[in-house]
């Protein structure tokens, strides 16, 4: 093992420690292609090796940063959603509620008003009923109005639904695809520390090194497209914010028109309560 360590003197030291898993006969081929004299062949690919690590440093450089960024990108989104849940909570549970409030406390004051009413004739009569009746008509269309919207966003949130599970589904499978990746790649290390190694000639080697060169072509142009998408979606999360930002501010001032509108429901309940009891 001294030997072999002394002939791979710029090896780390795991690269050293996976060599003593090594049989004698791996030991001995290893050792045996260290001392074979360099051929052209052998030459040329130290060289395309040289030039290959150089350029996966690069490429390394490019894959890590696409990962910082997408990872920057999906918190923005991920915060654009909890921002947008807060302002569906503030405009659905909070303003909405409130407004429906208003509105039934607005036609039970208006029944009071037109009750409260007195009819000498059966036209005065007449009067007073239809206003009731128009009262309920005038409500019933506007809650049906309202439920037709409630309606049309409750299907909208089904189709949102339904891409939150598209989105979920492809997930699951990039997770599968993880887990058989790492699977692969730990059976390989399980045979190397087996001391499965591939038989070493410069041919071989030719072809392996060729086989990284075009595949770190295809992840160099990957990376470029991935480095494209990420920074339109990114900047498309931003234009998000914006909206969102928008949204938060009018839903707060119609909050403070909501109230004042309640200010004035409850002033007009006073005054028909007054009247009433003047009757």
């Amino acid at each position: 093992m001294a030997d072999l360590a002394s002939e791979v003197g710029g090896a780390s030291e795991a690269e050293l420690a996976s060599l003593a898993n090594l049989s004698d006969a791996d030991k001995a081929k290893i050792l045996a292609a260290l001392a074979a004299p360099a051929s052209e062949a052998v030459a040329a690919n130290r060289a395309h090796i040289r030039e290959n690590k150089a350029k996966l440093f690069d490429l390394e450089s490019s894959v890590m940063g696409n990962k910082q960024l997408i990872y920057a990108e999906r918190a923005f989104i991920e915060e654009n959603r909890a921002l947008i849940l807060k302002n569906y909570a503030a405009a659905f549970m909070g303003n909405r509620q409130m407004a429906n409030q208003n509105t039934q406390d607005i036609f039970t004051n208006r029944k009071a008003i037109v009750s409260s009413t007195k009819a000498v004739n059966a036209v005065q009569q007449n009067f007073r009923e239809s206003k009731l009746n128009e009262a309920t008509v005038d409500y019933l269309d506007h809650r049906s109005q309202m439920n037709s919207r409630v309606a049309g966003t409750s299907e909208k949130m089904a189709r949102a639904n339904a891409l939150l599970i598209e989105i979920n589904d492809e997930i699951m499978a990039g997770n599968a695809e993880v887990v058989a990746f790492n699977s692969k790649h730990i059976e390989a290390n399980t045979k190397l520390l087996g001391g499965e190694v591939e038989e070493a000639t410069p041919e071989k080697n030719a072809e392996r090194i060729e086989k990284n060169t075009t595949r770190m072509a295809e992840i160099t142009e990957r990376a470029k497209a991935n480095k494209e998408k990420a920074g339109a979606v990114l900047e498309a999360a931003k234009k998000n914010r914006e909206h969102i930002k928008s949204n938060d501010t009018a839903i707060y001032e119609r909050r403070a028109e909501i109230e004042a509108n309640h200010r004035k429901i409850a002033e007009n309940a006073h005054k028909i309560a007054e009247k009433i009891l003047a009757a």
